[in-house]
């Protein structure tokens, strides 16, 4: 493996070849984190949640969401995601509390919210790879 990049012009090419995602889902990111903590546990759901919204859409997006949009897309995109990764988030965090101990809820409602979010990115790439 010859990488001939540093790891710093590496992260900054990462940063900037879609930086409108990256940058609002950072801050939805913040801003769910405070609306969680403000309804549910603040710092394992409400923490969970925003690594789910601040990490893994971005990633998501670069690595298997076969469009590129542009800026303002993107952007709207974010938020879509977001919106539907809060609603993932939040009811299989529900679901949860009824069924398994407090202090795992927020565990298996992240881990089953990153599983859907890459199924259905990956589900839609494919579709439309054979489109």
């Amino acid at each position: 493996m010859s990488d001939n990049q540093s790891l710093g012009a590496r992260l900054k090419e990462d940063l900037i070849s879609n930086l409108s995602v990256s940058v609002v889902s950072v801050i939805l990111a913040v801003v769910a984190l405070f609306v969680f903590a403000q309804i549910g546990d603040p710092t394992t759901g409400g923490l969970l949640l925003a690594l789910n919204i601040g990490v893994f859409i971005p990633y998501a997006y670069e690595r298997y969401w076969p469009v590129a949009y542009s800026r303002s897309e993107a952007a709207v995109w974010t938020i879509s995601a977001t919106l539907i990764t809060t609603g993932l988030f939040i009811g299989t965090y529900q679901l949860a509390l009824g069924v398994v101990p407090g202090e795992y809820t927020g565990g298996i409602a992240f881990v089953l919210t990153v599983l859907i979010q890459y199924g259905i990115a990956a589900l839609f790439m494919r579709i439309r790879q054979n489109a």
